[in-house]
């Protein structure tokens, strides 16, 4: 039987991104796929160029199937409109686009999406601001770009599920360590934040964090570093990247979430061999680290 081709592109190469692009080669050896990983580098047109360029290549040369993560919101829907046209299977990972219902109405190939549930992410870090600013307070909030469907969904399950008494202010940042450094160093060069007191920093992944801190860390003024670093950090990320960060006090609590790739892969394997269509979505394991009822008490 000839081996399936699968073509797997990612927004980038973060910490999150390099973890499902080692679970994607792992993951396609077990099963015997051939697999190519393509990176978009934080840009959307190129993503979209990218992928453009493999569907519009001859027939021999296309692969079986995209497994796609989109940089922006609106989830490549072209191009996958593109690509099940030419009968090429469209599996979305972390990101809920309503298009995909459409191409699923006559599909030919399967079409579906595998996700961390990232409104059910940002819903568990909105009930840990709960459980920690019992009293309510005032959050820095580091989210993701804005054009990033991630960070908007994470932003509207967090705002969904904190208490009316806990104040955001936001910080936009790529989804990376440094670009966070450089927005938050950014927003401390500003006089205004000299005089603004917040209770707690929240950030949509643990490298945002790190980044906050890092920009911490390097105040002149020993009092208001001193301030700053002393403040409570969450953040989110798989478990072996948050759970140390969380015992070592680096962050005093996080949302533990899982790569997609594996369920992904093994979905549409099966979905091509057995020419059926799998379910619509699919959600990895999010959970709360510590557990909020344990957060709540502390």
């Amino acid at each position: 039987m000839k081996r399936l081709r699968i073509v797997v592109s990612l927004p980038n190469d973060n910490a999150y991104q390099h973890e499902q692009k080692a679970v994607a080669r792992s993951t396609a050896q077990r099963l015997g796929l051939d697999l190519q990983v393509v990176q978009a580098d934080d840009d959307s047109a190129a993503q979209s160029k990218q992928l453009g360029k493999i569907i519009e290549s001859p027939a021999e040369a296309r692969p079986n199937a995209f497994l796609v993560e989109p940089l922006s919101v609106s989830g490549l829907r072209r191009v996958a409109e593109a690509a099940v046209a030419k009968g090429i299977a469209w599996v979305m990972s972390n990101s809920e686009v309503d298009y995909i219902k459409q191409l699923r109405k006559n599909p030919s190939v399967p079409v579906f999406t595998v996700t961390q549930g990232q409104r059910e992410i940002g819903q568990l870090q909105g009930k840990q601001l709960a459980a920690l600013l019992p009293e309510g307070g005032s959050v820095l909030y580091v989210e993701g770009p804005s054009m990033s469907s991630v960070a908007v969904q994470r932003r509207e399950g967090m705002e969904s599920a904190k208490p009316r008494n806990i104040r955001i202010t936001t910080i936009h940042s790529d989804w990376n360590e440094e670009s966070a450094y450089q927005s938050t160093s950014t927003r401390l060069e500003l006089a205004s934040s000299r005089e603004e007191s917040f209770d707690l920093v929240a950030t949509q992944s643990h490298e945002l964090a790190l980044g906050a801190r890092k920009a911490f860390r390097n105040i002149n003024n020993p009092e208001q570093r001193e301030k700053w670093l002393g403040l409570r950090f969450i953040g989110s990320g798989i478990s072996g990247q948050v759970k140390p960060l969380v015992d070592g006090g680096i962050l005093t609590a996080a949302v533990i979430t899982s790569v997609t790739m594996e369920l992904a892969l093994r979905i549409l394997v099966r979905a091509i061999e057995t020419k059926v269509q799998p379910a619509e979505r699919s959600v990895v394991e999010a959970l709360s680290y510590p557990d909020l009822e344990k957060m709540a008490v502390r």
